[in-house]
């Protein structure tokens, strides 16, 4: 094989490799695109409530801001800011503003009793993005972001998961359920002790109740549905997804919450 035919092969394999290393997939270039569109505008875009601003206004700090947090944003609009999950996100949240929830900002009370839940306390961080309710605050659902700090031996994790919670005065107490590793439920064959029993879940009793019986029953409807946390703290009951939030995760949960809440 002469020099010349070698060069030519090793152009050929450099060409091949360049293309390789440098291919972009279409998500990575709806986002290029995406961000491009974003760099061009002469505006800064408000999410929740979709105002506008100039770079000027923006710096200059003097402009108003429009109340209109309730309103359901259109398919371009959600198709021009958001990418790939957090449009489901955001069509989510059309959904439960057209069936009569609107945004309701919690209180610092109801943040300190959040913190105290087993549920979000567990987590290293959390906060929460949005809050909706349409019974004057004896039900929410809202959006909370929790985040576990990586190190070496973990890596780090940080998602939006959806989170009902809903007052009962007929609940007290405070128990904790979560999904059942497969150790537990191997264990439990043998000695099941747990004072709420459901087949996918271990509980954990923190404080009794004097009304096992209404509890038992409410969290029985729930037992064959997965991916899911719940927590009753006095007469408040939670529910938690386990990954991020989706359509189908809401409807499933919102269904039973209709049926018997």
């Amino acid at each position: 094989m002469n020099d010349t035919v070698v060069i030519i092969i090793g152009i050929v394999i450099a060409v091949f490799l360049w293309k390789v290393m440098t291919h972009k997939s279409k998500s990575e270039i709806e986002e290029e695109n995406r961000l491009k569109e974003s760099l061009s505008d002469e505006f800064i875009y408000d999410p929740e409530t979709g105002t506008k601003l100039t770079l000027e206004q923006a710096e200059s700090g003097h402009w108003i801001a429009h109340n209109n947090v309730n309103r359901i944003k259109d398919s371009d609009e959600i198709e021009q800011f958001y990418y790939d999950d957090e449009k489901e996100v955001e069509e989510l949240k059309n959904y439960i503003k057209k069936t009569g929830n609107t945004y309701k900002k919690l209180t610092n009370y109801q943040i300190e009793l959040l913190e105290k839940t087993e549920t979000l306390s567990k987590y290293d961080n959390w906060s929460y993005s949005s809050s909706f309710s349409n019974d004057n605050g004896n039900r929410f659902v809202l959006f909370p972001a929790v985040e576990i700090t990586g190190n070496r031996h973990q890596s780090g994790y940080h998602e939006s998961q959806i989170m009902f919670w809903i007052k009962d005065e007929q609940l007290s107490g405070h128990f904790y359920l979560r999904e059942k590793t497969n150790f537990e439920k191997l264990t439990d064959i043998f000695r099941n002790d747990d004072d709420i029993k459901l087949d996918n879940y271990e509980s954990f009793t923190i404080k009794k109740s004097n009304n096992m019986l209404y509890i038992i029953k409410l969290l029985n409807f729930f037992k064959d549905e997965k991916g899911l946390e719940f927590e009753i703290y006095g007469d408040n009951l939670f529910i938690k997804t386990l990954r991020f939030p989706n359509m189908d995760d809401y409807l499933r949960i919102e269904k039973i919450i209709k049926n018997v809440c």
